[in-house]
């Protein structure tokens, strides 16, 4: 962890408002064409979830770290928040729901790329009890959100924190609703290349990510994958390279990206460094199997940060 606050302040804490799942991976050559069918070569289970996957890397960057979310009442629910607890997140805010736990069934093929099915259910009925989240959050937290809740609940939130002074981050994949009208409660929006197409109607990213800053976000970051990411704010838009890595599985990489950068803000680094860090982790998981799987742990993801800022990767 690094410690970067006064002795006598309080820590600044990140609280995940998401969702948590059960990833079931299949590995295959290659993806399936409409109506053909695979032999998958492996099959991997994992804990997953948009939200607890951020929420896990965060907690392993050295952030407090809280989650709101609904699981349901089975033994994946139990599973989910027993792997939580290890972690050392605070669970205190998942609810039980009476639905199964929701369940990703994710392809994997030979290049890492993947495909994702998300059975919904138990996020689709999650909405935080009135006041929760801000009796459980200060002003200056941090508070990320997907986009696995509804249109209504996902308004509300950004809109509470930002009343608040809270500092949000949103990352709205799957993109289920428009959240362009949603983006000056945003302090920082991360969003993939096709997340970027899909809420502008613009197929250049660099455009993309001006058009998002100037809806309202204050800082755009539009992933490229192995083209590295796009940085947009008040000073203009910035390239920064990708981490060198090889790909094997890309499942959860947003996601490790994203606590990542949640930690290191809530810890007091600057943007920049905190971009890098992220990059680090994300290269890291691509690299290995899996959604939680493939996180680095505490020790490791450390380490990635001292890495991540040497002479012979700063970029």
């Amino acid at each position: 962890m690094i410690e970067t606050t006064a002795a006598n302040s309080p820590r600044v804490r990140v609280s995940v408002v998401g969702n948590a799942a059960i990833d079931l991976s299949l590995r295959v050559g290659r993806l399936p064409q409409p109506g053909e069918t695979s032999l998958a070569l492996e099959t991997v289970s994992d804990l997953g979830g948009k939200g607890a996957n951020q929420a896990v890397a965060a907690a392993r960057a050295g952030a407090l770290t809280q989650l709101f979310a609904a699981v349901g009442d089975d033994a994946d629910g139990d599973r989910l928040i027993a792997q939580l607890n290890a972690e050392g997140i605070d669970t205190r805010h998942v609810m039980r729901v009476g639905c199964p736990t929701d369940l990703s069934i994710i392809t994997v093929d030979a290049q890492g790329e993947n495909t994702i099915i998300t059975r919904n259910e138990a996020a689709a009925r999650f909405r935080p009890e009135p006041g929760a989240l801000f009796d459980a959050a200060r002003a200056g937290d941090w508070i990320a959100l997907q986009g696995n809740l509804s249109a209504e609940v996902t308004a509300d939130v950004l809109h509470a924190a930002r009343l608040g002074a809270g500092r949000t981050l949103l990352n709205p994949g799957p993109v289920r609703f428009d959240c362009v009208p949603l983006l000056g409660d945003v302090d920082i929006l991360v969003v993939n290349e096709v997340e970027a197409a899909t809420l502008t109607a613009l197929d250049e990213p660099s455009l993309a990510a001006t058009e998002l800053h100037r809806a309202g976000a204050r800082d755009v970051c539009v992933t490229l994958g192995a083209a590295g990411l796009l940085w947009c704010n008040d000073s203009g838009t910035q390239h920064l390279a990708a981490v060198r890595t090889t790909a094997i599985d890309t499942v959860g990489a947003g996601d490790a990206f994203c606590g990542t950068l949640l930690a290191a803000l809530a810890q007091g680094l600057a943007m920049p460094l905190a971009l890098r860090w992220a990059q680090a982790v994300a290269a890291y998981a691509v690299a290995r199997r899996g959604a939680q799987a493939s996180f680095p742990d505490r020790a490791a993801t450390c380490d990635l940060l001292h890495s991540s800022t040497s002479p012979s990767q700063a970029h």
